[in-house]
């Protein structure tokens, strides 16, 4: 095990195996559900959290789901993509691509960044550690792990609907703009952080390119990503216009859970995170505010 998960290359294809697993298990584990695949793969989405969070158990590592977040969408979509023969239809053509151009360079970025399976995410050691470990596996299986799984197929629900439907509609291209500049948006933010983490040793904030106008540059792109899908269906369906609004509990999750817990973790290691927080916007990209 510790051959494993010491190793950059065996701790990938550790995570790929889990993964295939996952998938596996979740597909024929909803096998029973019949003449209805948004529910079906809505159970298999569920069945593959709690294979994946089984995982993260053995190897006492919650950041075994991190990649979850940007995999299995494009899972999931490929399959009504094909299973509802989409490629018919151009619109439903772009927005594949462009969803799968976000998860590839998302799981890439990942993959970059992933020393190997000794690594967890602060905010998962954080919990870890604060924690009780009866407290922490609550909050591991439905905080970390459960809810986002739950957030995200929501959200995707809208694309899986437009593929099912045939949709022929170009005016579903304003939705796949929006994608695209949410992840240029994402793409810009992670190259500016990257090249700032090389470049500097000492704890203070990046303020490169987008960082120094918005706090959260990379929060700000994944939001526009399911803003672009809910746009993508309701110009369409906005008949069904309930079925799109899953964009607003992701909305929630960035702005009351992800940012406080990265923002809190940064104010207690970057000096000036303050001053920042004072003089620089929340998500969005404004000019800086005159520091009170």
């Amino acid at each position: 095990m510790k051959k494993i998960i010491n190793s950059r290359c065996l701790s990938l294809l550790t995570v790929l195996i889990i993964y295939v697993i996952c998938f596996a298990v979740g597909f024929y584990g909803s096998i029973f559900i019949i003449n209805n695949d948004l529910l079906r793969f809505f159970v298999a989405d569920i069945i593959a959290t709690v294979v994946c969070f089984i995982f993260s158990l053995l190897f006492k590592n919650t950041s075994v789901y991190d990649p979850y977040w940007s995999v299995t969408p494009i899972v999931i979509s490929l399959y009504f993509f094909i299973a509802y023969k989409a490629y018919f239809s151009i619109p439903n053509i772009i927005l594949f691509a462009v969803l799968a151009i976000w998860g590839i360079r998302l799981t890439v970025n990942w993959i970059t960044t992933f020393p190997n399976l000794t690594h967890e995410d602060y905010r998962y050691s954080d919990y870890r550690h604060k924690l009780s470990k009866g407290k922490f596996f609550i909050v591991n299986f439905f905080g970390l792990h459960m809810i986002p799984t739950l957030i995200v197929y929501v959200c995707l629900v809208p694309l899986l609907y437009l593929f099912m439907r045939g949709n022929n509609s170009y005016l579903t291209l304003i939705g796949a703009v929006i994608m695209l500049i949410g992840i240029l948006l994402e793409l810009f933010a992670d190259r500016d952080m990257h090249v700032f983490l090389r470049t500097t040793k000492e704890r203070v904030t990046c303020k490169q390119g987008l960082w120094n106008y918005s706090r959260h540059p990379n929060y700000l792109g994944e939001n526009l990503i399911w803003i672009g899908i809910f746009l993508s269906f309701i110009v369409v369906y906005s008949s069904v216009w309930y079925l799109s609004l899953g964009f607003i509990l992701m909305i929630l999750l960035f702005e009351f859970i992800s940012i406080p817990l990265a923002e809190n973790h940064h104010k207690s290691r970057r000096s000036d995170y303050v001053d920042y927080i004072k003089t620089t916007s929340r998500m969005l990209i404004l000019p800086h505010r005159k520091s009170r």
